[in-house]
């Protein structure tokens, strides 16, 4: 009897110190090295999942139009739009094969943050609501045209030498950084919530600019830009 003891004692110190050292290894992963597992992660979930798209509506701001009787100034409104949306689109159908894409308005926002995707009103290249598309629940991260958010951290990546005046100097290498708030398309998680780098969320469309990016050309750097990530 004391032998067992002796030895279920033994075996339950070496499992605490077991489950010490795991947490002690846990704990010494960086931020910086955390974000590059996540990076990975997210890729290879993307690629053998689906990007859901988001595509805008502006039905406040064409009923607030309505409301004040400006009439044609909401048709113009609603037009832009849909030729926007439908553009984008064919953008993806035709320039992008990382992996499969859906289409949905921003109206169904929280049923596709919820994983209710029966409730979900797909689109077909017509901006019509088709019943046949089914998504199967598979993993899946979101995409749409918007603006990034401001995203101040920086993370640990490295060292590096440069020649200074005494010889190689070493300096730190960070990525990540502030990002000033411009438009872009950019890749969410299915929370919609934007990711950070290494994973190469965003492709900027310079909508500011007198010649800015067209989707085509946006969803062709972002497909790019996914694949060499993904190699």
């Amino acid at each position: 009897m004391k032998k067992i003891t002796v030895g279920l004692l033994l075996l339950f110190t070496s499992t605490i110190g077991l489950a010490q050292e795991t947490t002690k290894k846990q704990k010494k992963v960086r931020p910086g090295k955390q974000i590059k597992i996540s990076s990975t992660q997210q890729i290879n979930q993307l690629q053998n999942g689906a990007l859901l798209v988001r595509l805008k509506t502006q039905k406040s701001t064409i009923a607030a139009l309505r409301k004040k009787g400006k009439d044609e100034l909401a048709d113009k409104r609603e037009t832009q739009q849909a030729d926007l949306n439908r553009e984008i689109i064919t953008a993806f159908q035709t320039y992008f094969d990382f992996c499969p894409t859906y289409f949905f308005f921003s109206d169904c926002s929280n049923t596709v943050r919820e994983k209710q995707f029966d409730s979900v009103d797909f689109l077909n290249h017509l901006l019509q609501i088709d019943t046949t598309i089914v998504f199967n629940k598979k993993p899946f991260l979101t995409a749409e045209f918007g603006t990034i958010e401001q995203d101040t951290t920086k993370y640990f990546d490295g060292y590096y030498y440069v020649q200074g005046e005494n010889g190689l100097e070493r300096r730190t290498r960070y990525y990540g950084g502030t990002n000033m708030g411009f438009g872009a398309l950019v890749i969410k998680s299915d929370q919609f919530i934007q990711l950070k780098k290494p994973f190469p969320y965003y492709v900027r469309t310079f909508d500011s600019l007198p010649i800015k990016r067209s989707p085509k050309t946006v969803v062709k750097k972002m497909n790019k830009k996914l694949h060499r990530f993904y190699n």
